[in-house]
């Protein structure tokens, strides 16, 4: 995975309010920190270069959002609705995405650390190069994706829902869930542990799988 080309200390403080002024709702080669910034609506802005740490953006509306090089530290994003938006070589380490909505968006080489996405809608995205490592996923929904080298990691995964989304090849072993819904004509050649194969068996065809 490519990480964000970016290096903190090579940047200079930013002011996100030059995002509104901006012809583009372009931000870039700058840092942004501690910062609480009131829900708003932008259509189209661009983060490129950009290293955000401590930001609140909670309730937030970027319509086509695109993001290059950037990383999020630390950062609130709860209720927030991205739609569309594009995301590249972008890092998100110990965020607060609960409720975060990123229907139809694109997804290239993003890595989730450490963070919050219970309640997540993500779903018709295409994903490829994208690692979940130890997150939370509780009750998100990933229906309806396309994954290419999606990859999950020691993440808290009960309830989601993988409806319409081909999962093989993906592997959920290190992870912990006691359901799961997925389809099951679509499930084959997904990665799982014994103890969630009883479970999955169990839900997917009513088989109660016996340990004895």
């Amino acid at each position: 995975m490519d990480q964000p080309r970016i290096d903190p200390d090579t940047l200079n403080p930013g002011d996100f309010n030059t995002i509104y002024t901006d012809e583009d709702h372009l931000l870039t080669n700058c840092v942004i920190r501690d910062v609480t910034l009131p829900a708003t609506t932008l259509t189209h802005p661009i983060f490129d270069h950009v290293y955000f740490q401590n930001v609140t953006f909670t309730g937030w509306t970027f319509d086509r959002l695109e993001v290059a090089d950037v990383r999020f530290e630390h950062c609130d994003f709860s209720n927030c609705h991205f739609e569309g938006a594009s995301l590249f070589r972008t890092h998100f380490d110990g965020c607060k995405l609960v409720g975060l909505d990123l229907t139809k968006s694109v997804l290239n080489n993003v890595q989730f650390t450490n963070c919050r996405l219970d309640l997540a809608i993500l779903c018709e995205l295409k994903m490829k190069v994208v690692s979940f490592q130890q997150s939370k996923l509780t009750d998100a929904s990933l229906m309806t994706n396309q994954f290419s080298r999606v990859r999950f990691t020691a993440c808290q995964l009960n309830q989601a829902s993988f409806n319409e989304t081909n999962l093989k090849g993906v592997d959920l072993s290190s992870c912990e869930f006691e359901r799961l819904d997925v389809d099951l004509k679509l499930v084959r050649g997904l990665q799982v542990n014994l103890y969630q194969a009883a479970n999955l068996a169990t839900f997917l065809t009513g088989i109660e799988v016996k340990s004895d």
